[in-house]
C-alpha cells in the first residue's frame, strides 16, 4: 500500500475468503468479493452476523453491473467527502 500513505487506510489478506464471501452476499458480487474498494463512514462498525454495508464502493471484477468501475478520480473524490463529513 505503498500508494496510500495516509494512516486511516487499512488493507487486509483475506487468505481464507471469510470477509470476501460474506460481502459477496451483501454488494452482491458473482464470487467472493476481492478486487473491491469499500469506504464507510467514520464509526461504522461490524455488529453482528453480517459485515456493514459500504457507503460507497467501486470494483475491478468482471460481470459486475451494480457498482462502478474503478475509477481513481472518482474513488479520491468519494474519499475526499467521506472524510470532511
Amino acid at each position: 500500500m505503498t500508494l496510500v500513505t495516509d494512516a486511516r487506510v487499512r488493507q487486509y489478506w483475506d487468505q481464507g475468503e471469510v470477509l470476501g464471501r460474506a460481502y459477496e452476499q451483501l454488494l452482491p458480487t458473482p464470487g467472493p468479493a476481492w478486487d473491491v474498494y469499500l469506504l464507510f463512514a467514520r464509526g461504522v462498525r461490524w455488529v453482528g452476523q453480517s459485515p456493514p454495508k459500504p457507503n460507497f464502493w467501486m470494483h475491478q471484477l468482471g460481470g459486475v453491473t451494480n457498482a462502478p468501475r474503478l475509477d481513481p478520480v472518482v474513488l479520491r473524490s468519494r474519499v475526499d467527502r467521506l472524510l470532511r463529513a
